[in-house]
């Protein structure tokens, strides 16, 4: 339940998925067609040599390697580096969707252009070679789970995959572990496995109140109207004057959906607190709030409704199972690449390459490309899309007719700060349950939506390579989910499954996929999503000695919640890698290293004052999630 899992449970076309936001919306504006040798994870995100399996370094800090965010100098040097149909900025797997759906189906010459030297965004992999054992490991540096992609309904992912035909060998796994009080004497562990009544026979009545069963079929009951979308394929859903188009095949399910209202695209409030339904008993309270921030970063108030609905029913449906890329999620990018470069077109994914500004026409009527840092220009045709953090777009607006057509032609004010999820005025970290009050007056433009759009926490990774020599695998679960303080936290009003770094996802995957390491080894990612807050580390220098011991400090309960399967793992680690809140920042160019925009600040669709420039990322609808 992290991330990762929050991927598996975007319905695939109810939330109009990920080809709504780019892709598909693009298309409709187209014409006609202790010993161990422990270092930073920040250390791989940027290669000075470009290779993805060079081993370079040999310090522990982020400061001793070369940063997205240290670039050459912008040049003077103008000229059209070249014309393509489409450019898109930022190779994560939002844009390699779009560029690999317009490159293989409609044809399209497609430039895709990108800071970091490896694409993926946050769900790139990368391989680190070990000092002591001289062995080299593949890590996921994001996600880890998915769901919906072995068997259907397929999810949005998965469908893009097979729309440009590019196939990935699933594992699928139907269970995960769960722990709580790691390193205590109040150690629980009990094991959730997907299909249905198993959960209901199983946790729900071992753990929850006399009314939780009642409450949880109830509930399931009274959510089944969101699942309408699911019968509607991701690759149908078009947003502009054509959107209707492709969905009149699905009419009478068109129909259900309409019905629904503003639940769509509504949070799950009334679901949990009235007046549609509430949920009282507080163990399955917690257990939905858990699932919810793995989907958001947010309680189960505050995530999406449609989301939370189609959690419910695919966890507990027949056939129902996880699926893990053979090879790693790597594979998944290295499939996205191949769908965007197939062909004669000449498209092709730029790394390397760092998009300064998006650029306009004469009279500031359509976009008409991009240009590079290095001041090399990219003429695009058809348009432009964005695939960066929304409070990123600023920054790439220089021209004065984009930014005031942006801001709906009001006076561009100076921007405002983004509201943050979590609250730090009572000195503990606490997530916001209710949305930060807004002044509708601020937000009145593209721009002031994108600028103050609420940031969701940060993340706290620690990757490891370990001996595993005497493990047995098979008793292992290929995924864990720990909670560090217990299900319902530490008992206080302010603690529970979204407390600060109480819920972290512990990803085994050599448990079903050996290829993952050498012979005789096993990789480990151990992380907190969205529950580490920013703030903590805010104005720290990255070569500091307090920053590092920082970061070894925080990292414990990482450490504690792997050491809860497999309690001598410090002395079997023969590499480790900590990232913290600044590393998503400064490499990944994750604004305060956020999870994404709070539900309730997604923008509603990609579309923009520009018909041809179109935006994509985790906080346009439906959000975050690698299928989203």
């Amino acid at each position: 339940m992290t991330r990762a899992f929050a991927v598996v449970f975007l319905p695939p076309a109810f939330l109009w998925s990920l080809t709504h936001g780019f892709a598909s919306q693009f298309v409709g504006l187209l014409p006609a067609g202790t010993g161990s040798c422990s270092r930073d994870l920040t250390e791989h995100y940027f290669d000075p040599t470009g290779s993805r399996d060079s081993v370079l370094y040999s310090s522990a800090a982020d400061d001793d390697t070369i940063g997205a965010d240290e670039l050459p100098p912008p040049n003077t040097d103008t000229s059209i580096l070249e014309e393509v149909d489409v450019a898109i900025i930022g190779a994560g797997l939002g844009g390699l969707c779009a560029g690999a759906i317009l490159n293989t189906l409609y044809g399209k010459k497609v430039g895709i252009y990108e800071s970091h030297y490896l694409a993926g965004g946050c769900a790139h992999a990368f391989d680190r070679k070990s000092q002591k054992c001289g062995e080299t490991f593949t890590f996921d540096s994001g996600p880890t789970i998915l769901l919906g992609c072995s068997s259907p309904p397929f999810n949005p992912l998965a469908q893009v995959l097979q729309a440009v035909d590019q196939p990935i060998d699933w594992i699928p796994y139907d269970a995960w572990g769960m722990i709580e009080n790691p390193g205590r004497e109040e150690l629980l562990k009990w094991r959730l496995q997907l299909g249905p009544d198993i959960f209901e026979q199983g946790p729900l009545q071992e753990f929850g109140g006399p009314t939780a069963l009642e409450e949880f079929q109830a509930l399931r009951e009274s959510t089944k109207g969101l699942l309408a979308g699911v019968a509607i394929p991701a690759m149908a859903m078009r947003a502009g004057s054509t959107a209707l188009i492709p969905l009149l095949r699905y009419f009478s399910t068109l129909l259900e959906i309409i019905q629904q209202g503003e639940l769509t695209t509504s949070t799950f409030a009334p679901f949990m607190d009235g007046p549609i339904f509430q949920v009282k008993d507080q163990w399955l309270r917690n257990w939905l709030d858990a699932l919810a921030f793995s989907l958001s970063g947010l309680p189960a108030s505050r995530t999406s409704a449609a989301a939370m609905a189609f959690v419910i029913y695919d966890m507990h449906r027949p056939g129902a199972s996880l699926d893990y890329p053979k090879g790693g999620f790597g594979e998944v990018v290295n499939a996205l690449v191949r769908g965007v470069e197939q062909g004669s077109l000449g498209s092709k994914v730029h790394l390397r390459q760092h998009v300064e500004t998006i650029d306009c026409s004469e009279d500031g009527s359509k976009i008409t490309g991009i240009t590079l840092r290095n001041g090399r220009r990219v003429e695009a045709k058809d348009g432009v899309i964005c695939n960066v953090p929304v409070w990123s777009l600023r920054s790439l607006i220089k021209d004065d007719k984009i930014l005031s057509k942006l801001n709906n032609m009001l006076p561009d004010l100076a921007p405002q700060k983004p509201r943050q999820t979590w609250d730090l005025t009572s000195g503990k970290p606490v997530v916001k349950s209710v949305r930060p009050s807004v002044d509708p007056q601020s937000q009145e433009s593209l721009l002031a939506n994108c600028d103050m759009a609420e940031m969701t926490g940060s993340f706290l990774h620690l990757h490891i390579a370990i001996d595993s020599k005497g493990l047995n695998l098979e008793e292992m679960e290929a995924h864990y989910t720990v909670m560090d303080r217990s299900l319902a936290g530490d008992g206080s009003p302010s603690d529970g499954p979204c407390g600060e770094l109480n819920m972290i996802a512990v990803s085994n995957p050599c448990v079903i996929d050996k290829s993952l390491a050498p012979e005789g080894y096993m990789i480990i990612h151990a992380y907190g999503a969205g529950n580490e807050p920013y703030a903590l580390w805010e104005g720290m220098k990255r070569n500091s000695d307090e920053y590092k011991q920082l970061k070894e400090q925080r990292a414990e309960v990482l450490w504690r919640a792997i050491e809860s399967v497999i309690p001598d793992v410090r002395k079997r680690t023969v590499e480790q890698l900590i990232g913290s809140p600044i590393t998503h920042e400064r490499f990944l160019r994750r604004p305060r290293g956020t999870y994404g925009a709070a539900t309730e600040d997604y923008l509603k669709d990609g579309s923009t004052p520009f018909p041809n420039l179109v935006l994509a990322g985790d906080s346009i609808f439906p959000g975050i999630g690698m299928p989203a």
